[in-house]
């Protein structure tokens, strides 16, 4: 039985898997072209994806793209971000800040 100060226990990955997916879904950007929003969305996967399988390189190789891309020089080549596009990738990346995976797995610490 749990009592009312006690917590469920859920991984901090899982909760941030759960705040990303939320994030996605709280705030809409109707801005967004089709072709921007599928863009948006491959960002946020490659995140979650890292997440999931607690892959530090990977998700720190997402984080970096999704600052690149929203916070680098317009590439070269295609058209340039539109500003709808910088604000869902500025808020993605707000969103991912905090996202940490523990340099060791949490069932090493219980050995």
């Amino acid at each position: 039985m749990m009592h009312s100060t006690e917590q469920p226990t859920t991984s901090p990955a899982l909760a941030w898997a759960h705040h990303l997916s939320a994030a996605a879904t709280t705030h809409p950007a109707p801005d967004l072209s089709d072709a921007e929003a599928l863009r948006v969305q491959r960002y946020r996967d490659q995140l979650l994806a890292a997440l999931q399988a607690h892959d530090r390189a990977a998700l720190h190789s997402a984080k970096q793209a999704v600052l690149r891309a929203a916070y680098g020089p317009p590439g070269t080549s295609g058209p340039p971000a539109s500003a709808a596009l910088r604000s869902a990738l500025r808020d993605l990346s707000w969103h991912m800040a905090i996202v940490l995976l523990p340099r060791h797995p949490t069932s090493a610490l219980s050995h």
